[in-house]
C-alpha cells in the first residue's frame, strides 16, 4: 500500500468524522429547536441519543430536563447520571451542578467532601500542568522572582523614608533641646562636694 492510498484513507476516515459531527451537531440544533417549540419529549429523545454517544452538552441538558422537570418527569437520580457524565467530560457548569446537589442533599445524601470534589475538579485539573509543562514551572518561578524583587525594593524605599524621618525628627529634637544638652554635659563634667 502506497503513501497515495493511506493518504486517501487518512482524508476518507477525516471526511467521516466530520460528516458525524456535523450529523450530531445538527441533531443537537434540532433538540434545542423543538425545546424551544414545548416540544420536550422530541427534545429529550434527540438529547438522549446524543448523550449516549458522549455529547456532553446533551448529557448537561438532560440532566437540566430531569433536574428541574423541564419536559420530562422529575428523576434526581437521571439527572445526577448525566450531569456527571458531562462534568467528567470537563464541562464546568455540570461540575457544579454536581457539587450543588452533593452540598445541598438533592437527590444524594449531603456530602460536603464529595461537594467540595466536584465544585474544585475543573481548578485540580489545571494544578497537573505545572508539573509536566516546564516552561510553564519557570515562568512561575520567574513570576515568584520579580515579586520578591518589587517587594524588597518597596521594603527598601519604606526603610530609607522611615529613616530620613526619624533621623529629622532627631535633629529638630537636637535643635529644640540644644541648650539643655551643654548644661546637662557640664553638670555631669562637675564634680560633685561632699
Amino acid at each position: 500500500m502506497g503513501l497515495r492510498h493511506l493518504t486517501c484513507i487518512f482524508f476518507l476516515f477525516l471526511s467521516a468524522a466530520a460528516q458525524a459531527d456535523n450529523a450530531d451537531t445538527e441533531r443537537f440544533t434540532q433538540a434545542a429547536q423543538a425545546h424551544r417549540q414545548g416540544h420536550y419529549r422530541q427534545a429529550a429523545a434527540l438529547w438522549q441519543e446524543l448523550a449516549e454517544k458522549g455529547v456532553r452538552d446533551a448529557q448537561y441538558n438532560l440532566g437540566l430536563m430531569y433536574r428541574y422537570a423541564d419536559g420530562v418527569p422529575e428523576d434526581l437520580a437521571a439527572a445526577l447520571r448525566w450531569y456527571k457524565r458531562a462534568a467528567e467530560q470537563g464541562d464546568i457548569q455540570a461540575q457544579y451542578e454536581v457539587g450543588l446537589m452533593y452540598q445541598e442533599g438533592i437527590g444524594v445524601a449531603a456530602d460536603q467532601t464529595e461537594a467540595h470534589r466536584w465544585f474544585t475538579m475543573n481548578r485540580l485539573h489545571h494544578y497537573h500542568h505545572v508539573a509536566h509543562n516546564p516552561q510553564l514551572a519557570q515562568w512561575r518561578q520567574q513570576a515568584a522572582k520579580l515579586i520578591w524583587q518589587d517587594e524588597m525594593r518597596t521594603s527598601l524605599a519604606r526603610s530609607r523614608q522611615d529613616g530620613q524621618q526619624v533621623l529629622a525628627e532627631l535633629q529638630e529634637r537636637l535643635q529644640r533641646s540644644n541648650a539643655p544638652v551643654t548644661q546637662t554635659a557640664a553638670l555631669a563634667t562637675v564634680p560633685l562636694k561632699p
